[in-house]
C-alpha cells in the first residue's frame, strides 16, 4: 500500500517528485524575498565602501526596472522554452550575478552586476507560482499558494534581521552571498523532476515587442522615480514621459499586428482577468507607505527609538506566517467566488488601517501604529493566496505563462507609481511647511491616499468583480 501510493502519479509525476518540486518552489520564493530585503538593507553600507553613495538611487531604479521589464517577458519565456529551462538559465544569471556583486570594487561595474542580479531574478520571480498548478491537483494549489505567501513573508523577515546584523558585524559580503545558498537548493530540488519541454512551435519571443515594451517602462518608471526630486514640470521628466506614452502606443499598435504577440492584448478583453489585474495594483499600492513613509514618520514626527521601529511590524510578519494555510484550504473550496470575497476583506483591511492613520500626529501611540499595520498583515494574506489561482483559471495553456507574470507586473508597477506619488506628496508638504507640521501634512497625504486605494479595491472586489464571477457561475451551471 506505502509503495502504491508513493508511486502515485499527479499530471505525469510521481508524489515523490510533487513534493520535492512544490518544496522547491517555496524555497525559491523564501530566496526571492531575503535577497530582495539583504540588498535593500546592504547595498548602501557596499556602496560607502566603494566611494558610490551619489549611485543609490540610480541602481536601485536600474534594478528595480529590470526586474519589471523581465517579469511579463519571463512569463513569455515559460510559455516558449517551459518553466524548466527559465529557471535554469535565469536562475544561474543571477546566482553568478549575486556571487559576484560583493567583489565588485567600481561603481559601473556595480551597476551592470546589479542590474544582471535583477534581470535573472525577474525570468523566474513568477515561476513558483507557475510550478505550483503544474505539480498539484487544481484543489491543493490554493494551499500551496498560501506555503508560498508564507515562504515570502519568513524570506523578508530573515532579510531584514540577518542584514541588519551581518550590517552591524561588518560583514556586508556574507550579507550578500547568504541567500545564495537557497536559490542553489531550490534548483537542485526542482530541475531534476521538472519535465525538458521542447520549444513550442506556435509561440514565438516577438523582439519587436520586448524592446518596445522595454522602451515603454524604462521611459515610465524612471522619471517617474526621480520626479519627487526633479519635479514633475522639469523638461526631462517631461520628455522622458512622452517618450513612455510613444513607445507604449507603438507597443500596443505592434502587438496587434503580431503573429506571436509578447503580451496579447486578448487577454484583457477577459473583463474579469482585467479587473483582477486592477484590484491587485490597487491592493498593494499601500506598501510603499507602510515601507518607506511610515517608519520615517515614527523617526521624525514621534520619534520612536530605532530598535522600536526596526520591528513595528513583526505581529503583521506572524499574521503572515500563520493565516496563509488556513485561507489556502478555505479558497481551495470554491477558488473564483471565494477569491471576491477575499479581495473585499483585503481591501477594507487596508482602508481601516490608513483611515485610522491619517491622523498620525506627535502623540500617535506606538502600539496603536503596530494594531494598524497588523491588519495589513489579514489584507496579504488574502490577496496573496487567493488572486494567481483565480487569474489562472481564466488563463488558456498557452498563456499561462505571461498570464501568470502579470499579476506580477502589476505588483511591480504598482510599487513604481506609489513610489512616485507618495514621494511628491512627501517632499510637497514638508517643504511647504517647515518643522513638525509639514511632516505630519506629508505623512497624513500619504496615508490618505494608502486608505483610498484600498477602499477603491474593495468597491471594485465586492461590487464589480463578485458579480463578474456570480454571472460566470451561472452561465456555466445553465
Amino acid at each position: 500500500m506505502a509503495e502504491s501510493q508513493a508511486n502515485k502519479t499527479v499530471k505525469g509525476f510521481t508524489k515523490k517528485q510533487c513534493n520535492l518540486i512544490t518544496l522547491g518552489s517555496v524555497i525559491l520564493m523564501f530566496f526571492i524575498a531575503a535577497s530582495g530585503m539583504s540588498l535593500g538593507f546592504i547595498q548602501g553600507p557596499m556602496l560607502a565602501q566603494i566611494n558610490a553613495e551619489d549611485m543609490f538611487s540610480l541602481i536601485t531604479t536600474i534594478a528595480t526596472v529590470a526586474l519589471c521589464i523581465m517579469t511579463p517577458i519571463g512569463g513569455r519565456l515559460v510559455d516558449i522554452y517551459g518553466v524548466r529551462k527559465v529557471i535554469l538559465y535565469g536562475g544561474a544569471l543571477c546566482l553568478v550575478s549575486n556571487l559576484v556583486l560583493p567583489f565588485v570594487t567600481n561603481k559601473f561595474l556595480f551597476l551592470i552586476v546589479r542590474f544582471l542580479m535583477a534581470f535573472g531574478m525577474g525570468s523566474f520571480v513568477t515561476a513558483p507560482y507557475l510550478m505550483a498548478p503544474m505539480v498539484n491537483e487544481p484543489k491543493d494549489v490554493p494551499k500551496v499558494m498560501g506555503y508560498l505567501t508564507i515562504a515570502l513573508a519568513v524570506g523578508s523577515l530573515a532579510g531584514s534581521y540577518f542584514s541588519n546584523i551581518l550590517a552591524a558585524g561588518n560583514m556586508l559580503t556574507i550579507g550578500v552571498l547568504w541567500p545564495a545558498i537557497f536559490l542553489l537548493l531550490s534548483l537542485a530540488l526542482c530541475l531534476p523532476y521538472l519535465p525538458k519541454q521542447p520549444k513550442s512551435e506556435t509561440i514565438k519571443l516577438d523582439m519587436k515587442g520586448v524592446i518596445l515594451l522595454s522602451l515603454t517602462l524604462i521611459f515610465i518608471c524612471i522619471p517617474l522615480t526621480f520626479a519627487p526630486q526633479m519635479g514633475f514640470g522639469n523638461p526631462m521628466i517631461l520628455g522622458g514621459l512622452a517618450l513612455g506614452i510613444i513607445c507604449l502606443v507603438l507597443f500596443i499598435l505592434a502587438e496587434k499586428k503580431a503573429e506571436s504577440p509578447l503580451m496579447p492584448l486578448s487577454l484583457f478583453t477577459n473583463k474579469e482577468y482585467a479587473m483582477l489585474l486592477i484590484i491587485t495594483f490597487l491592493s498593494v499600492f499601500y506598501m510603499t507607505a507602510m515601507n518607506s513613509y511610515l517608519p520615517q514618520a515614527m523617526r521624525q514626527i514621534t520619534h520612536t527609538e530605532e530598535s522600536v521601529i526596526g520591528i513595528f511590524q513583526l505581529p503583521r510578519t506572524i499574521v503572515q506566517l500563520i493565516l496563509p494555510s488556513f485561507i489556502g484550504i478555505w479558497l481551495a473550496k470554491g477558488v473564483a467566488k471565494r477569491t471576491a470575497i477575499s479581495l473585499s476583506i483585503a481591501g477594507i483591511c487596508i482602508g481601516v488601517c490608513f483611515t485610522f492613520l491619517i491622523w498620525f500626529g506627535v502623540h500617535m501611540p506606538v502600539w496603536f501604529v503596530i494594531l494598524c499595520i497588523t491588519l495589513t498583515g489579514i489584507a496579504d494574506s488574502f490577496r496573496a493566496v487567493s488572486t494567481t489561482p483565480a487569474a489562472q483559471q481564466l488563463l488558456k495553456p498557452a498563456d499561462i505563462g505571461i498570464g501568470t507574470s502579470l499579476v506580477g507586473f502589476a505588483i511591480s508597477l504598482s510599487n513604481v507609481i506609489s513610489a512616485c506619488v507618495d514621494g511628491f506628496a512627501w517632499d510637497s508638504l514638508r517643504l511647504a511647511h517647515e518643522g513638525i507640521g509639514g511632516l505630519t501634512e506629508g505623512a497624513d497625504t500619504i496615508f490618505l491616499i494608502a486608505a483610498v486605494t484600498g477602499y477603491l479595491s474593495f468597491i471594485l472586489a465586492f461590487f464589480v468583480y463578485r458579480v463578474m464571477v456570480n454571472k460566470r457561475n451561472k452561465a456555466a451551471e445553465k
